[in-house]
């Protein structure tokens, strides 16, 4: 007769249902990706704290101009990269370069549009 733990361990997980050996594999996977691109992003910001305002500036500009345009036609950059601007900086610059931010819904990131593409000027 069976002790009361097997009978449990059977209840709990029933041969073959158990999360198997490629499943450990591709979550360690995910798991290892994600660390990764976590210390990416913290090195990107930490590469340009030697930077000053203006050199920092540059690179906002150049990222900006040269940024990749989502769905929706805004282009996304990550606040953490440019530690010296603050958003008040940034909507300065990217207006007098002829974009606009937009400031809701963002979830943490800068997202901005160009004038010409928002519809916002007479034709």
């Amino acid at each position: 007769m069976a002790t009361s733990s097997e009978t449990a361990a059977m209840i709990a997980a029933p041969p073959g249902g158990e999360f198997g050996g490629w499943g450990w594999w591709a979550l360690g996977a995910v798991g290892i990706l994600w660390l990764v691109a976590m210390f990416v992003k913290f090195f990107e910001g930490w590469k340009m704290r030697k930077f000053s305002y203006e050199e920092q500036v540059e690179v906002f500009l150049k990222d900006l101009r040269s940024g990749a345009v989502t769905v929706r036609g805004h282009i996304r950059l990550n606040p953490v990269k440019y530690t010296k601007l603050t958003d008040k900086d940034a909507d300065r610059v990217g207006e007098e370069a002829g974009y606009y931010r937009q400031t809701f819904g963002t979830k943490g990131n800068w997202l901005f549009l160009r004038a010409a593409d928002s519809g916002d000027e007479p034709r």
